[in-house]
């Protein structure tokens, strides 16, 4: 709310331009501040031109001479202190060090004193003489540590014998496998041999005997030389230098495709049973990728199945061998390029390369054992050449120049 009589203002201008301010109550009327702006003005300036005149002189000439006196004099003592407080420290290092060793070395003393009292003691409980009784026979004194050799490798070699009873008639049908083999070489090299044309044979034959086949005017079997490599009816693996000729079983993929990897061990262990297994999810002969195969070296006896020993001599071959594969009526042949041994946790033997066409054979080492995978790579070639296929080449048919007497009818 505004008063309708406003007060009047208290200070003012005298006639020189001087601010009058009024005396309070109860203060002399002499006296009033007189401000003169000039006069400010002036003083103002004054202590700038001050100021200015501080700023622009040295720092040595303003910085109080006590104040470097008491920082060289603290400079001093700090000097002194650090000086005084590491040789403190070095002595009590050193005297520290000393004890230690003094401590060691009695420590050291004793426990030798104390070893050879008890090696004295050992040595002279085990040149106590015994008397070993034996049948039909006086007893017979030998000291204990001769007792004791004797009794150690009396039981070593009982535990051994055990063990290796035990482990060989868990394996024997791997272990005759090998050692059959190696009873008769010349028969090895038979067998080998007639391998190669066993399948042939066998299709031979059964084109013979289809009436289908008959060809009017030519002798039995000359239409033969101009049919395809078809393979047998089955997926087969055939192992010339192993003499083997095993089926060749793909276990089913829904287990792979449901991640599964519980069952996908069971069906294997389940296919395994019928031969060698194409494991699932791995690529097929003259595709690109890894043609993998497996099979058992060894496995109890009292399982069913007939191929528990199929790759018990996959050791047995080296680098140039090969192996062939009829799958779905083609034939593959296969070169190995290598050969090693893995853990079982190494999964990448069944890695799929997109740039080549190479298969794998793996089986259990040593026999008996889940110790170590035994694996052999090897490469697909031309079955008539064998040049090393590339991905998406096709394999070369073998071809005739004879020509038949007349059309089939």
């Amino acid at each position: 709310m505004i008063p309708l009589t406003p007060r009047e203002h208290r200070a003012h201008y005298d006639e020189q331009g001087n601010i009058i301010i009024p005396a309070r109550e109860g203060e002399p009327k002499g006296s009033q501040v007189l401000w003169h702006i000039e006069e400010e003005e002036t003083a103002e300036q004054a202590r700038g031109v001050e100021a200015q005149s501080l700023t622009q002189l040295p720092p040595q000439e303003y910085v109080p001479e006590k104040l470097s006196a008491l920082r060289k004099e603290t400079w001093n003592a700090l000097h002194d202190w650090m000086r005084t407080s590491a040789v403190g420290l070095l002595r009590e290092g050193g005297t520290q060090y000393r004890v230690s060793v003094r401590s060691l070395a009695l420590s050291l003393g004793e426990a030798a004193r104390d070893f050879k009292g008890s090696a004295r003691k050992l040595s002279t409980f085990l040149a106590q003489p015994v008397w070993v009784p034996r049948r039909r026979k006086e007893p017979k004194q030998m000291s204990r540590l001769t007792l004791f050799l004797v009794d150690t490798v009396r039981f070593g070699g009982t535990f051994a014998t055990i063990f290796a009873a035990l482990f060989i008639s868990l394996n024997y049908q791997s272990f005759w496998s090998i050692v059959s083999n190696n009873l008769s070489p010349i028969e090895r090299v038979r067998s080998a041999q007639e391998l190669t044309a066993t399948v042939d044979s066998a299709l031979r034959d059964t084109l013979l005997k289809s009436p289908s086949l008959a060809v009017a005017g030519s002798n039995d079997g000359n239409l033969l030389s101009y049919l395809p490599s078809v393979g047998p009816p089955e997926n087969r693996l055939i192992v010339p230098k192993l003499g083997l000729n095993v089926p060749l079983i793909t276990p089913s993929y829904q287990a792979l495709l449901e991640e599964d990897w519980a069952q996908v061990e069971s069906d294997i262990q389940e296919a395994l049973q019928y031969g060698a297994v194409h494991y699932p999810g791995t690529a097929k002969p003259g595709q690109a990728g890894n043609f993998f195969v497996t099979g058992h070296s060894s496995y109890y006896p009292w399982t069913t199945g007939k191929y528990k020993t199929v790759f018990a001599r996959l050791s047995e071959l080296e680098v140039g061998d090969e192996y062939w594969v009829y799958y779905g009526g083609d034939k593959h042949r296969f070169v190995v390029r290598g050969k090693r041994e893995v853990r079982p946790s190494d999964v990448s033997v069944l890695d799929q390369p997109v740039n080549e066409r190479m298969g794998t054979l793996m089986t259990c080492t040593p026999i008996g054992t889940t110790l170590r995978r035994l694996v052999l790579t090897a490469q697909e070639v031309d079955p008539q050449t064998g040049i090393a296929l590339a991905v998406g080449e096709k394999a070369s048919r073998p071809t005739k120049s004879v020509r038949p007497q007349a059309l089939p009818i």
